[in-house]
C-alpha cells in the first residue's frame, strides 16, 4: 500500500481516509446515541438493532455529503478562462459585442 509513485503523490484532499475516518466517528456516535435513547431507560434491554441501522444511516449519509461537497470544490483548470468567448472578460459583462468593436 502506498508503494506506487500514484499513490504516493496524492494529497490528503484526494485521500479517501480522511472521509472515511470521519464518517465513521460519525456513525459511531450515532449508534450509540440511538441505542441509549432507544432502550427507552435502564430496565430494558438495549436495543442494537436500531443502532445498528443508526449506524448505516450516518455512515452512508456523512460520505455523501463529504463526496458533494469534495466534488463541488474543485477548481476550474487555468485554459477555461482563456479563450475567445462572448463574456471573456469580467470588466464590462453588460457590454454588446457591437460596442466593444467601436
Amino acid at each position: 500500500m502506498g508503494n506506487t509513485p500514484a499513490e504516493q503523490n496524492k494529497s490528503w484532499q484526494q485521500s479517501i481516509k480522511a472521509p472515511l475516518t470521519f464518517s465513521l466517528v460519525m456513525a459511531i456516535i450515532a449508534g450509540v446515541i440511538a441505542t441509549i435513547s432507544g432502550t427507552g431507560g435502564s430496565d430494558n434491554p438495549l436495543r442494537i438493532d436500531i443502532g445498528l441501522v443508526a449506524f448505516g444511516v450516518a455512515f452512508v449519509a456523512c460520505l455523501l455529503v463529504i463526496s458533494v461537497m469534495t466534488m463541488a470544490s474543485k477548481d476550474n483548470p487555468e485554459e477555461m478562462g482563456t479563450g475567445s468567448g462572448i463574456n471573456r472578460s469580467s470588466e464590462n459583462p453588460d457590454d454588446t459585442t457591437e460596442t466593444k468593436k467601436k
